[in-house]
């Protein structure tokens, strides 16, 4: 597995294997977030499976199914939550890592700087360029309520 860490808690990646549960539990990843919907392609392995091979190794497992490009307030929120509650480290995929990438931008955008969010998830590899004016947008929206 291929693993970016974003920040001091979470760290992202594709979509991980039923070997890959075991390996992520052995480094020490006390949480999987999946950002991917079930059922999404015909190849994606069952996410049932997976959560449960997760939890009987003592894991935590949240699920936050989103589209790409379609991250709702209930989405951001629901993730934020999860980050902030969960045992760490976290581990959150999707089929590439991206979705679970722009999620946490999303959902750190109220609370740290937007070329800070900009620069972690470029060194990962996840270009944010491209969401830079709705990430403030989004955070200045947040911030005035």
């Amino acid at each position: 597995m291929d693993i970016k860490q974003l920040d001091e808690r979470l760290s992202v990646s594709a979509q991980p294997g039923i070997d890959d549960i075991e390996q992520l539990a052995k480094e020490g990843f006390r949480t999987i977030i999946s950002t991917r919907p079930r059922n999404e392609t015909e190849d994606q392995p069952d996410t049932q499976v997976l959560k449960d091979k997760a939890e009987s190794l003592g894991m935590a497992w949240h699920e936050i199914p989103v589209e790409p490009g379609n991250y709702g307030s209930t989405d951001i929120n629901t993730f934020a939550k999860a980050l902030q509650s969960s045992p760490t480290p976290i581990l959150s995929y999707c089929r590439t890592g991206k979705r679970a990438t722009h999620l946490w931008a999303y959902s750190q955008a109220k609370v740290r700087p937007i070329p800070e969010l900009l620069k972690s998830a470029d060194s990962a590899g996840y270009g944010l360029k491209a969401l830079e004016d709705d990430l403030l947008r989004y955070q200045s929206q947040t911030n005035s309520r």
